[in-house]
């Protein structure tokens, strides 16, 4: 029996256990509810800029391959508007 699956085992006991006779329900006290939103917000957070980060590298990617392979070059010309007399 390798160490991850005694571990493994262990833990399904333990959960066993706890599922079968769980703690008795305590008030909670209004700190830990905020800890444990904030902590719950800074998770999606995180998430989300992970999310995004890779979505624009993705882009980059896909610019410089397109690029590489002999694609159109854009180039985009800005001109100011001329003032009419």
């Amino acid at each position: 029996m390798t160490f991850m699956r005694f571990v493994c085992i262990v833990l399904l006991i333990a959960l066993t256990a706890v599922v079968v006779k769980p703690a008795r329900a305590e008030a909670m006290d209004p700190n830990v509810i905020l800890i444990i939103v904030g902590a719950g917000i800074a998770v999606v957070a995180v998430i989300a800029v992970i999310i995004i980060a890779n979505a624009s590298e993705n882009r980059r990617r896909t610019a410089a391959a397109s690029l590489a392979a002999g694609g159109p070059a854009v180039v985009v010309l800005q001109t100011t508007a001329a003032e009419s007399p």
